[in-house]
This record gives structure tokens, C-alpha cells and sequence, in this order.
């Protein structure tokens, strides 16, 4: 259970969680407002609305809890009654991709050499619900620049991290490209999670230099230096930092006859260090990430899975579940598949995904209940009037504890975007 004391926290990294769970947005159509001299300007973006109809449990209920207490990023909510068990809530949300703005400006230098600054401005829609009211605050979700040429690319900024990547488009494209999936709580503000959490790791958007090879034969390979990231939560941070995250993808794309079939494999490091009860630590984080798309005529299939050693249950380094108390890495994996079927103007759309986390031995002494699994479904239907699209969507989600504790959770989702 969750106690009184520890709702704070619990409402801290859920902010944390809310505030990097934003997808890039992969196909975007650009309208070209000015090209001259070899400059051009172009825009693109979105604005959304959904209804929210949300219920399930309020906390974990059942299992022995220990005095170690529950490790997970919790599902935030008020509850219905007094002993706090369930939780009823309507919310008028962002979507899983929230309202965008974003403009570009490229220069032609040679005809085999270009520069490019993108930049792109986030904002939810939903008021705070502890006021009322809420000013939007644009946050610069992208911002970065590049130059490209026959020798590949080098990008330097922030844009979305590589290391599961392929997942986050799957997710993007089959799934949630418009609507939400899981909510990531039922209070705060959004954009939301889609199907992070449940299959994949999010990637996070970070400061990074990166470098993409030219495409040969469909196979392209991206690796990048990024901003590094502190491990841990509260006392059992790791905040010695002294060299970059690196961070990779190898992407293999090919179009035929009536069919597309795209494959990744993509992987990240990083090195941590701390003291640790008077003893100095360091700790080697790592992961991998797998899977493939293939699409056949109007049948869309996505899988994929990802092994971390300082995995979490939202995203892989970030909160309190990727590192123990004694400061050693738990390990995560994840599976999923999704599926889409379009013809005319409609998608439908079904998949799930689940991810799971191994405890430790200090978890074990410490009478630790951390989050075990947690398996996300969803049905999914969508209807284009472009530039519109309408959704309607059922996500269904079921989180597991190692001593035994549960929670259920149920989201049914309506609204429409709008792209350009």
C-alpha cells in the first residue's frame, strides 16, 4: 500500500514520468511557406482533444506487503471511497502525441550538402485539476541541427533518444499515433504514455550528438553521444557522471511489390558513480532493443522486445525501480505486438505488450514488494477525414507486485486530431 508519507513522492514521479513521455512525431506532413535562394521554411504540428472515462483500483491491494513498501512509478488517481480501493474519473486529455508546433528552416549549400534546424513546441491541453485552471506551458520538446550530405548526417541538439526507438514508432504507427493508451495517471497533465510501460522502454528526449551513415542497400546505422542521466532515486542516487551515454540503432528498410519490411536493433550504455554508505560505487548500465514492422497491402504487423540492466517500469535509468537500495541494477525485458488493418479511411487496431521486472537479493532482505509485470491490451479504432482523424479506443491494464499485490486498471478513450 501506498502510505500517506509516500504520495508525494509518488506524485513527483509520475510529473517526471508525464513530462518525458512525449513522442516524436515520425511522418509529418510539411507545408513549405517560403523557398528562395536555396532557403526554405516550412511548418507542421497538431492539436487534439480526447474524452477520458478512467476506473480500476486505486492502489495495490492484496499480497503480504513487507516494511520495505511498494517500488513503482504509481497510477495517480483519487479515490471513490474511503478505504481508497477504487477510483472513478472523466478527463478532457492531450493525446499520446500532444498539441505541436514546429518549424523548420533549410539551406541548400551544394547539391550534395544541405543544413536543417528543426524546432518543435509541446503543450498539453489539461487544466490542473488541483486548480481549475492552468496556464499551458510550451515546452521545447526538439531542437536540433543538421547537415547532411552523401557521407551521411550529423545531428547536434535534442531530439528522440535511439535506444528503443523502433519501438516508440511501432507503438506510434499501429497503436497510438492518435489517441492515448495508457494515460499515465488520472490527475495530472499530459501528453500520455501509449504502450510505454507495457512491451518497451521510453526513450526520452536528450541533449545528444549523433551521426547516420548514408543508407546502403536499406541498412542504416546511427550512433550518438548523449547527455548522461543520474541513476537512482532519493538516497540511493548515483550522481558522478564524468562521460557520456552512448546510445545506437541499426535500421534495415526495403519497399516491394505490394509490401514494406522494416527490422531494428538499437542498444545504449552508461557508466554511474556514488558513494554508498561511506564506499564509493560505480555501476555500468546497459540495453537492447529488437523488433520488425511489415506491412502487406492494408495488414500492418509490428513486434519487438528490449533486455535492460537498469530497465524501470516506464523508462530504463529514470525513477526509483531501475536500482536498488544497494545501489545494484534490477533487470528488465519486454515483449509486444501490434496490429493494424486499414482500408478506406478506417484503422482497426489491436495489440498488447508486457513488461517485466526482476527483483533483487536486497529486495528480498529488505521485504521489498517492487512491480513484477505489467501487461497492457488495446483495441483501437480510427477514421480519417483528413486532415481529421476520429479515434475511439479500449485500454486495458493489469500490474503484478513479487509479494503478491495487484492493481487493474481500464481506460475508454474518444476524441480527434487534427495534422499538418
Amino acid at each position: 500500500m501506498f502510505s500517506k508519507t509516500k504520495r508525494p513522492l509518488g506524485r513527483a514521479l509520475l510529473a517526471a514520468s508525464c513530462a518525458a513521455t512525449f513522442v516524436s512525431v515520425p511522418a509529418r506532413a510539411e507545408i513549405v511557406l517560403v523557398e528562395k535562394d536555396g532557403w526554405s521554411v516550412s511548418t507542421n504540428g497538431r492539436a487534439n482533444g480526447f474524452y477520458s472515462y478512467e476506473f480500476g483500483d486505486y492502489q495495490p491491494t492484496g499480497g503480504t506487503p513487507g516494511e520495505g513498501g511498494i517500488v513503482s512509478t504509481p497510477f495517480q488517481a483519487a479515490p471513490d471511497d474511503a478505504e481508497q480501493t477504487k477510483f472513478s474519473v472523466s478527463r478532457v486529455h492531450s493525446g499520446f502525441v500532444g498539441s505541436i508546433f514546429g518549424l523548420t528552416v533549410k539551406k541548400q549549400i551544394t547539391p550534395t550538402l544541405h543544413a536543417l534546424a528543426h524546432m518543435e513546441l509541446w503543450w498539453p491541453i489539461e487544466t490542473d485539476q488541483f486548480r481549475g485552471y492552468s496556464s499551458m506551458v510550451p515546452d521545447p520538446r526538439e531542437s536540433y541541427v543538421r547537415v547532411e550530405g552523401s557521407w551521411g548526417s550529423l545531428q547536434a541538439g535534442r531530439a528522440l533518444g535511439l535506444h528503443d526507438r523502433g519501438a516508440t514508432l511501432t507503438d506510434f504507427f499501429y497503436a497510438n499515433g492518435y489517441s492515448i493508451g495508457g494515460p499515465c495517471n488520472a490527475i495530472l497533465q499530459g501528453p500520455l504514455c501509449g504502450n510505454i510501460g507495457y512491451g518497451y522502454q521510453f526513450p526520452g528526449y536528450n541533449a545528444s550528438i549523433n551521426y547516420s551513415t548514408p543508407k546502403f542497400a536499406g541498412l542504416q546505422l546511427t550512433v550518438g553521444a548523449y547527455d548522461p542521466s543520474k541513476v537512482g532515486y532519493g538516497g540511493s542516487e548515483l550522481l558522478r557522471l564524468p562521460v557520456p551515454r552512448i546510445e545506437s540503432e541499426a535500421t534495415f528498410d526495403t519497399v516491394g511489390s505490394g509490401y514494406k519490411f522494416s527490422a531494428y536493433v538499437n542498444g545504449m550504455w552508461q557508466e554511474a558513480g556514488g558513494d554508498v554508505m561511506g564506499e564509493p560505487k560505480m555501476i555500468h548500465a546497459y540495453g537492447v532493443g529488437y523488433g520488425a514492422r511489415v506491412e502487406v497491402s492494408g495488414f500492418k504487423l509490428g513486434v519487438g522486445g528490449n533486455y535492460d540492466i537498469g530497465g524501470g517500469d516506464f523508462s530504463a535509468l529514470v525513477g526509483p525501480v531501475p536500482i536498488d537500495s544497494a545501489s545494484k541494477l534490477r533487470r528488465t525485458d519486454g515483449y509486444f505486438g501490434q496490429a493494424m488493418y486499414s482500408i478506406g479511411p478506417v484503422d482497426l487496431a489491436a495489440g498488447a505488450g508486457v513488461t517485466r521486472i526482476m527483483e533483487t537479493k536486497e529486495d528480498i532482505l529488505s521485504e521489498k514488494s517492487v512491480i513484477k509485470t505489467r501487461l497492457g491490451m488495446n483495441l483501437t479504432f480510427n477514421y480519417h477525414l483528413e486532415p481529421v482523424v476520429f479515434n475511439a479506443q479500449l485500454f486495458r491494464a493489469k500490474h503484478d507486485y513479487w509479494r503478491g499485490e495487484h492493481q487493474n486498471l481500464t481506460f475508454i478513450h474518444t476524441g480527434m486530431t487534427f495534422v499538418w
